[in-house]
């Protein structure tokens, strides 16, 4: 007996690039596909980009509404600026021509079945390739219960997959658990989530629930939706981005800590500055920047604490860079295709990012667009302590940050992590448990002498070769640092335990 080799089923593009990417090519083509969430997930939203770009593609598009009007649709294509020229749009909301105000029946079947039928007809009369019918709940409050539902639904299905269209229908999850009864009779699904915070910007998020006959990225990809334009921000897989190693090691410019680091940061390593407020952590980082850009190298610096203005009385005005640019405008860099053309002929990518208007998909994705289109060597977080609060409702800073700390190795990029701390350093608590899975360590501390406050820093772990011991005196001068000599005994009052150890 022979076996015909399987073939991988032709793939739609949906009209988002990156929700694209996620479903490996697309929405399987002539197959039924399921959009649900709850009200303001922005399931229109998706339905419309998906026609408006099967009419760029030469694809006949139609729209079966059961909910609104032609008019409220076209008001919501005006508000993001797409033209819906090329879309067939059919008003099919489920009104009984007679209604019996009187009658306490529930609907009759006839009417369910009625109404199946006439959207299987119209799909077969227009002939589209590509067909959304929104909503399915309007088809579900005419099913008596759950069985008679089902068996409608897959009726519908076998119309529709006679046809040769590729069609998604929208759905909104309710609480009655109906909605897994169309799951599990389409081909494809997925479920789009709306989170509230306590404060900021709210959070939306997709994950594809299936595929079946074909592959998919599994997991929670983070998405916006802006004027003009769905951007979904895929999950990131470490493991499936390489590139060839680069000699990338740099020394900080500092004679004193670079013999206190013993050498250059290697490349691909990851280093977290721990240390109290206004002690010098993001001098520190800075100076690190200042170097890598003088050697040749682009550096990216996502700033979440401190102002623009405060940032170019350092070391930034020295750094040859573009102006700075807030992480969560909504200019092309923000886009699917990655933009950033402002930047493109300076080395030093200063970004602005609000913890509180920001997701973590987006957080990762506006770093991986510098990395892989704009080739940048080092990444500064600062300060991990802000960034913490932008996945704080998810308890996964350790894991989140493990991946892309592989990532950034894997593509041979240094990232350089400030955290602000000011008691002993406990690995069972974040942020300081992100020291665990950090190639190196680097502590600044306060500490009195007759009176008068002084700096001290050290280096508590390297993992790419030897270090000195030593804790050494620290000034923060207008060229940057300055690292002096060892801290005598006799006024070392800050004490090994207060360094981090």
């Amino acid at each position: 007996m022979t076996h015909r080799p399987t073939r991988s089923p032709a793939r739609v593009a949906t009209g988002i690039p990156e929700l694209d990417a996620v479903l490996h090519g697309g929405l399987l083509r002539e197959r039924i596909h399921l959009i649900e969430g709850r009200p303001g997930t922005g399931k229109t939203t998706f339905g419309l980009r998906y026609l408006i770009e099967g009419v760029r593609m030469g694809d006949t598009a139609l729209y079966l509404s059961l909910s609104e009007s032609e008019d409220e649709l076209r008001e919501t294509a005006a508000n993001h600026g797409w033209s819906l020229d090329g879309v067939e749009i059919v008003e099919m909301i489920p009104i009984p021509d007679e209604p019996a105000p009187q009658s306490i029946l529930l609907p009759t079947d006839s009417e369910l079945v009625g109404l199946v039928n006439r959207i299987a007809d119209r799909v077969e009369r227009a002939g589209a390739c590509r067909v959304v019918i929104d909503s399915m709940v309007e088809i579900r409050l005419l099913a008596r219960d759950s069985a008679h539902y089902r068996r409608q639904i897959i009726a519908l299905r076998e119309r529709l997959s006679g046809i040769g269209a590729t069609v998604l229908l929208l759905d909104d999850i309710t609480s009655d658990g109906l909605e897994f009864e169309l799951q599990s009779a389409v081909h494809g699904v997925i479920s789009l989530e709306y989170l509230e915070r306590s404060f900021g910007a709210a959070r939306r998020r997709l994950h594809v629930v299936k595929m079946r006959g074909g592959d998919f990225q599994s997991g929670w990809h983070d998405y916006k939706i802006l004027r003009g334009e769905i951007l979904v921000f895929p999950s990131l897989i470490a493991q499936e981005h390489h590139r060839p190693p680069r000699e990338n090691d740099i020394l900080s410019g500092v004679p004193g800590f670079d013999a206190l680091f013993g050498g250059p940061l290697s490349a691909g390593s990851s280093t977290m500055v721990l240390g109290p407020s206004g002690v010098g952590k993001t001098t520190l980082a800075l100076q690190y920047a200042l170097a890598a850009v003088r050697a040749g190298l682009k550096a990216a610096y996502f700033n979440f604490d401190e102002s623009e203005t405060t940032l170019r009385s350092r070391l930034v005005e020295d750094m040859g860079e573009g102006r700075a640019r807030d992480s969560n405008a909504d200019e092309d860099e923000t886009g699917a295709a990655g933009g950033g053309t402002i930047d493109d002929a300076h080395d030093f990518f200063l970004r602005r990012v609000n913890p509180s208007r920001i997701s973590p998909g987006e957080f990762i994705w506006k770093v991986r667009r510098l990395v892989e289109d704009q080739d940048v060597r080092l990444v500064i977080i600062d300060s991990i302590n802000s960034y913490l609060d932008v996945i704080r409702d998810e308890k996964s800073l350790l894991p989140q940050m493990n991946e892309l700390f592989s990532y950034l190795s894997n593509m041979s990029v240094m990232v350089i992590v400030v955290g602000a701390h000011s008691q002993r350093l406990d690995t069972s608590k974040e942020p300081d448990a992100v020291s665990i899975i950090t190639d190196n360590i680097i502590s600044m501390r306060y500490y009195e002498r007759d009176h008068v406050v002084c700096k001290a820093v050290c280096v508590l772990k390297k993992r790419q070769g030897r270090h000195a011991t030593d804790i050494r005196e620290l000034e923060l001068t207008d060229d940057g640092i300055q690292v002096g000599a060892r801290v005598p005994r006799a006024e070392d009052t800050i004490g090994v335990e207060n360094l981090g150890v």
